[in-house]
């Protein structure tokens, strides 16, 4: 079990409270009782990627290794290669730039990837160039559909810190609905 966890995978035990034991089974999407069995799943913790050198980005950073996340800081220049080997279902992509180039590449590498959340920085106006962007280069619905913008649960922000605080409640949502 510990063997799929650090390869960050699920990984699931049964318990058989007749006989006393416990085993390592496939994991099930969800905990449950099966044929006198108790099975459950066990997921590896929430890994935060966060593309981008801004101040919010800092903000985002810190609050997330407070909580607890994995956290791994892409800069521009960085690039969308080095992030497809990191971004898996456990994966919450973030996306903070001021400027839409600077998050094209790692954009794409997202939107390819099992990744549970997908949030980018900016306006409606500045999400609908995006979403242009990305027709343009023939991503579907579905695909464009994962991108959560404006990023965060509650409406703009005017401080880094709050906008931390309403992108990590977002994952954390997200992450829920993911694997209830």
């Amino acid at each position: 079990m510990f063997s799929s966890l650090e390869r960050r995978q699920a990984a699931g035990l049964a318990y058989s409270p007749e006989r006393q034991t416990l085993i390592s089974v496939d994991p099930p999407l969800r905990a449950c009782w099966s044929e006198g069995d108790f099975l459950t799943v066990y997921r590896p913790g929430t890994r935060v990627v966060l593309s981008g050198r801004t101040i919010e980005a800092q903000a985002v950073a810190r609050l997330a290794e407070a909580s607890g996340y994995d956290v791994i800081v892409r800069g521009q220049g960085e690039g969308g290669r080095v992030a497809a080997d990191i971004i898996d279902p456990f994966t919450a992509v973030v996306l903070l730039h001021h400027d839409l180039d600077a998050e094209a590449a790692i954009l794409q590498t997202a939107l390819a990837s099992p990744g549970f959340y997908i949030g980018a920085l900016g306006s409606t106006r500045t999400h609908r160039r995006r979403v242009e962007r990305l027709t343009a280069m023939a991503f579907g619905k579905d695909d464009i559909g994962r991108i959560k913008a404006p990023i965060g649960m509650f409406g703009p922000t005017r401080d880094a810190t709050s906008l931390a605080l309403s992108v990590l409640a977002d994952i954390a949502a997200a992450r829920l609905v993911a694997y209830a």
